[in-house]
């Protein structure tokens, strides 16, 4: 079979670039540097294009390109390449925000716009000038005509950030079941669950009701709007997950502060993505890779961030994600 002989290749050649992956003790070297240039040497030296010649403040952009090339490179291998699209709907969907907001507010949002989407930049801008979407995905035209509307009734930015989020997932969620594969779907699940627990949590955090709640609910977990709201009315929230799949995540972290529980959302990720590793011959080894090399790059955004903020190296090293190899 043609797919028999593609993903060997395929396969191997995530082997070699899991190699160039940055492990535990280089982020621990990085979060020890003396300086944020010293942190940012040591990726330079792992890879990261022209990383050492840049200024520090502008680390973003290696980031930004490391990750394009990531994308590029999986949609070069990959048999079906249409999967790559659940990682990159985010981006789509950030550059949306981006746009409808500079033309709400008047304010130039270009610096904020990034490569990486499904859709081309130029597209993007092309169909909103002329408010034309039938080129569009039907989910994104129709999130696109929500977004006007509904501030067009609220004035309010927040709603639009609410409505493309949303459409974010759906789109995510059915690029997942048209692949038909059941890791591809299981981790779309996943990500709406933890994002829905997030948001769980940063509602609790600021003593909001449930209805703030079910505005920012996303469609596509296994855990329902039921749970959620049991999960609200008690006063040992973490307790309504015990029968959950995320269990330990709730129990560590709900009431730890929103920083270790989004590390342990990260980590639980992290797990389930690390056992497709061991499968050759399908798509899932492709799809660990990409999301290790995400995990790698928020991890290494964490470090410099912390750096230029002279968090100290104790600190930062509590914040590391699990690293994939």
């Amino acid at each position: 079979m043609a797919e028999e002989k593609t993903y060997p290749y395929a396969v191997a050649r995530i082997r070699v670039l899991e190699k160039q992956l940055l492990n535990r003790q280089m982020f621990i070297q990085m979060a020890e540097a003396k300086s944020p240039e010293d942190s940012l040497r040591i990726i330079a030296e792992a890879g990261y294009t022209d990383s050492s010649n840049n200024n520090v403040h502008n680390f973003e952009n290696v980031l930004t390109q490391e990750l394009s090339k990531t994308y590029e490179i999986l949609k070069g291998l990959a048999p079906e390449e249409k999967f790559v699209d659940v990682f990159l709907y985010k981006n789509d969907y950030h550059n949306l925000k981006v746009l409808i907001k500079e033309e709400i507010s008047g304010v130039d949002g270009e610096k904020y716009l990034i490569d990486g989407g499904t859709i081309p930049l130029a597209k993007l801008k092309e169909s909103l000038a002329n408010r034309s979407f039938s080129d569009l995905p039907k989910i994104m035209a129709g999130a696109i005509t929500d977004a006007f509307e509904i501030y067009s009734k609220t004035q309010n930015g927040q709603m639009v950030d609410i409505v493309l989020d949303k459409a974010t997932f759906s789109s995510m969620k059915e690029t997942a079941t048209e692949s038909q594969n059941k890791f591809v779907i299981d981790y779309v699940m996943k990500v709406c669950d933890l994002t829905n627990l997030k948001s769980f949590i940063r509602v609790k955090n600021m003593k909001k009701d449930f209805d703030m709640f079910m505005n920012v609910f996303v469609s596509g977990g296994s855990l329902d709007k039921e749970k959620f709201l049991e999960a609200f009315s008690s006063d040992t929230p973490a307790s309504c997950f015990k029968s959950t799949s995320y269990s330990d995540v709730c129990k560590n972290g709900m009431d730890s502060g929103f920083t270790v529980f989004e590390k342990l959302c990260d980590d639980y990720l992290m797990e389930y993505v690390r056992d497709a590793k061991f499968r050759p011959l399908t798509l899932e080894p492709l799809i660990a890779y990409l999301y290790a090399k995400e995990s790698e790059i928020k991890t290494i955004r964490i470090i410099m961030t912390s750096k230029l903020n002279n968090i100290d190296a104790d600190t930062i090293k509590e914040r590391l994600r699990d690293a994939y190899v």
